[in-house]
């Protein structure tokens, strides 16, 4: 459910304000039919019984139709319709009251809950309109009042009875008010909880857009750089056969500017894709097996132990070089993660129902505090001391794309663990939302 604001106040949507109503109206006129056969057949009190409830019959009908315009045509519900089932209300309220009493019936300050629910369901103008009918049928009743020969001798002249009517009427508003509040509490706080969401969404959207808007400069200016260091590096292999070490490190380094090279292919077809002209179709495992060698290559002095988990459902899916970067993240962050803490070990485990691609990398690093598990992947912080932040951030982002999650936790043998959820519906279709 939400909640609107207008003019600073809270305000629930049509729909919501009906419901709200309908439930109460459904207490209200089970009350109505019990209290009237009570006081008449109880207490002995003559009530103009037929009257009375043909009243309470013609509401809770009323009440049928509002349930069922809410569960066939909720969205055509509009703020005019909710004014005119506060109006019902009042009216069939004042009824009620004319027939058994008038303002010396001991219920008359019922009138306070319409007013109460229109001042928070509607808009103001609206409100006050049922404010202003309440205060005028409360004074026609007080002008028009009769006395009658049966009951209204006795119910405005027994004290002890009009004493003891009141006491019900403060446990039946006691009880409404008490019910209605805890729902408006609610309301704010699921309002409250999704504004945060949407803050957070907000800034964690702009630190994207930026980190984009850099990385797109970073690759169109990294491209001539790595070329020429291909061209060095080649040169010096041909120039230095005769020295094994020294072809042993250049070969190294050749791997690391193949990767790099790829990294900006991957870039570029990342923008072709956002231009409709990318959706490449690939195996689930080959993908996923694309991304464990790149990251073995940007690693090689880790000794990571990867397995894929057994049925591995293999799909056909939309490659996505998006996730492949947020995935290849996570995974550098392991890796840094255990080298900063002098080790060399990751472990990695995949697994795939057809439903849902899972990831789980254990690292050999520190381990994270209480602080960095709570904002890990909503602002920007580091797992590692050399690290810039932004890695948790990106890769939750995308990975949020697909309907997935990042979650991270303790490993069982020390270090980090991290969880990635990836959807294969939105996978196989390529929509990311």
């Amino acid at each position: 459910m939400t909640a609107g604001t207008a003019e600073g106040v809270l305000r629930f949507e049509p729909a919501q304000a009906a419901r709200i109503l309908a439930w109460m109206r459904t207490t209200a006129t089970t009350g109505q039919f019990i209290t009237i056969l009570f006081v008449h057949f109880g207490l002995g009190l003559t009530l103009p019984l037929v009257p009375m409830l043909l009243t309470v019959t013609a509401l809770a009908a009323w009440n049928a139709f509002a349930f069922w315009r809410l569960r066939y045509a909720p969205e055509q519900i509009t703020q005019a319709e909710v004014l005119f089932n506060l109006l019902i209300d009042v009216v069939a309220l004042t009824v009620l009251l004319g027939l058994a009493g008038g303002p010396s019936n001991p219920f008359v300050s019922l009138y306070l809950v319409p007013v109460a629910l229109a001042a928070v369901a509607v808009p103001s103008n609206l409100a006050l309109v049922v404010a202003i009918l309440c205060v005028v049928l409360y004074g026609l009743l007080l002008a028009l009042f009769l006395p009658m020969e049966g009951p209204h001798p006795v119910i405005g002249g027994d004290f002890n009875l009009h004493m003891i009517g009141m006491w019900v009427n403060f446990v039946i508003s006691a009880w409404m008010i008490t019910v209605f509040v805890r729902f408006m509490a609610s309301v704010l706080r699921r309002q409250d909880w999704r504004l945060s969401r949407a803050r957070e969404n907000t800034l964690r959207n702009e630190q994207i857009v930026a980190l984009g808007t850099v990385a797109a400069g970073a690759a169109h200016q990294l491209g001539t750089p790595l070329s020429t260091m291909s061209m060095v590096v080649d040169e010096l292999r041909q120039e230095r056969r005769d020295d094994p070490e020294l072809q042993e490190e250049l070969e190294l380094i050749r791997s690391q500017l193949a990767v790099c090279k790829e990294t900006l292919e991957d870039l570029k077809d990342a923008g072709a894709a956002g231009s409709d002209q990318g959706g490449r179709t690939v195996s689930l495992q080959r993908h996923v097996a694309r991304i464990v060698d790149t990251w073995r290559l940007m690693h090689p002095q880790i000794e990571p132990h990867v397995v894929y988990e057994e049925p591995f459902e293999d799909v056909e899916i939309s490659q996505d070089p998006t996730l492949m970067h947020a995935l290849l993240n996570l995974l550098n962050n392991a890796a840094e993660a255990s080298l900063a803490n002098g080790n060399s070990g990751v472990d990695v485990s995949i697994s795939s129902d057809g439903d849902t691609l899972t990831l789980v990398i254990d690292d050999e690093g520190t381990g994270l505090d209480s602080d960095r598990v709570r904002y890990a992947g909503r602002v920007v912080q580091t797992t590692k001391p050399s690290g810039m932040g932004i890695g948790l951030v990106l890769a939750n982002a995308t990975v949020d794309r697909f309907g997935g999650s990042v979650t991270l936790m303790g490993a069982p043998d020390g270090g980090a663990r991290t969880r990635i959820e990836v959807s294969l519906e939105r996978l196989r279709s390529g929509n990311s939302a």
